[in-house]
């Protein structure tokens, strides 16, 4: 009897043993395997942001309702970078030190993308670049330069040469370009004149636009007399201004350049709009919901049924990076800095733009570009780069 009773109380031990243990294993297996971003999420730009967190998530649900990967669900730790240095390095060094993320997407913004580059470097963990557009960056990473950097987004050299490739088909062989001071619309007018210049296209005249300045006619007077065939413009916050501007010069140039259409169009009057003003309008973009892919389609349509909203290019830049994260965590079949380091090198995800993600010498992937023109007044896609 007693006997009977020891074993059986051993029996029940050892099932409670063998249930707690298996308790763990489970728990262990269901550890998320972690993802780090950092963007900004407080400040005037945290709407910016948002619109990352957006394209994240909705690729995590989609990765996480198709099992996850190395049997675990993906998880993303956020770093608020508030368009600031002294707050994205160390925020930066928390995924990395306090979450062991072995990847980080980011940073949206330049200054933070430059400071956290050596951050990166140091502690031997990849960063994707999916927001942060200048060529600087690209120079900087793969051959000569830091191994554990990776731009997906195309530079505005890219940008550029699509543009001046696209105008070379059109006949264009002079230009002149104007663009608003700082950043990248100065930066692409830089690009956008050494393109003209190597396609053989004549620069007649360029033009910084002084941010908040609201009279540009005698700008518009001076690009008038070099009489160029096209206008190229990166105009920046100053598009209203210069397409109101440009109506009131009456000259009829064409407009091309890197801007938003519908701020162009919404900038000038109803009756220039109808008398056909901008018919000849065209600017190049990485990425616009109006691409006719399959894949943008799908992208656009789930977007739109979670948040109710239109995807931005940085929604679908930090998207596709977390599928493209995720991808080479499971062909590197864990989820460690340096074996994701190695994925990604010799990744060629498809991208939902068309082409893929492989990445040249300096880990720069090459995906296409969008020529938007006008169609009845509204924007269209007329051209792939």
């Amino acid at each position: 009897m007693l006997a009977a009773t020891f074993r059986e109380n051993a029996m029940i031990r050892t099932a409670v043993l063998l249930t707690g243990l298996l308790g763990i294993t489970s728990a262990v297996a269901a550890e998320p395997v972690k993802i780090g971003i950092t963007t900004i999420l407080s400040g005037p730009f945290a709407d910016r942001g948002q619109s990352e967190q957006y394209g994240a998530q909705l690729a995590l649900d989609q990765i996480n309702q198709a099992g996850g990967v190395l049997g675990r669900p993906v998880e993303a730790f956020y770093a608020d970078n508030a368009c600031k240095p002294e707050i994205g390095v160390p925020g930066t060094k928390r995924l990395i030190e306090q979450q062991h993320v072995p990847v980080i997407i980011g940073a949206l913004c330049t200054p933070v993308t430059h400071a956290i580059e050596p951050v990166m470097q140091a502690a031997k963990v990849p960063l994707l670049i999916a927001t942060s557009a200048g060529q600087d960056f690209v120079d900087a990473s793969g051959v000569g330069g830091n191994d554990y950097l990776f731009k997906t987004i195309p530079s505005e050299v890219d940008i550029a040469r699509g543009l001046i490739h696209f105008l070379a088909g059109k006949h264009v062989t002079s230009v002149a370009i104007a663009a608003e001071s700082g950043g990248f619309p100065q930066a692409g007018a830089i690009a956008l004149a050494k393109a003209a210049d190597s396609a053989g296209m004549k620069v007649t005249g360029q033009e910084i636009i002084t941010p908040g300045v609201t009279d540009l006619a005698a700008m518009l007077v001076r690009l008038k007399g070099s009489t160029p065939d096209i206008l190229l413009v990166m105009p920046g916050s100053s598009t209203g201004a210069f397409f109101k501007a440009y109506e009131a010069s009456g000259w009829k140039v064409p407009v091309s350049g890197r801007f938003d259409p519908g701020a162009a169009t919404g900038a000038v009057s109803p009756a220039f709009r109808e008398a056909g003003g901008l018919n000849d309008l065209t600017t190049i973009s990485p990425f616009t919901p109006l691409i006719d892919t399959q894949g943008v389609h799908d992208f656009v349509a789930a977007y739109q049924a979670h948040y109710g909203l239109m995807p931005t290019q940085r929604s679908f830049f930090v998207y596709e990076a977390t599928w493209l994260a995720v991808d080479a965590i499971r062909r590197a079949g864990i989820d460690e800095p340096a074996a994701v380091e190695k994925a990604l090198k010799t990744t060629a995800m498809p991208s939902r733009l068309g082409g893929n993600y492989a990445p040249d010498a300096h880990n720069h992937a090459h995906t296409p570009l969008f020529v938007v023109g006008l169609d009845a007044g509204k924007p269209k896609v007329i051209a792939t780069e």
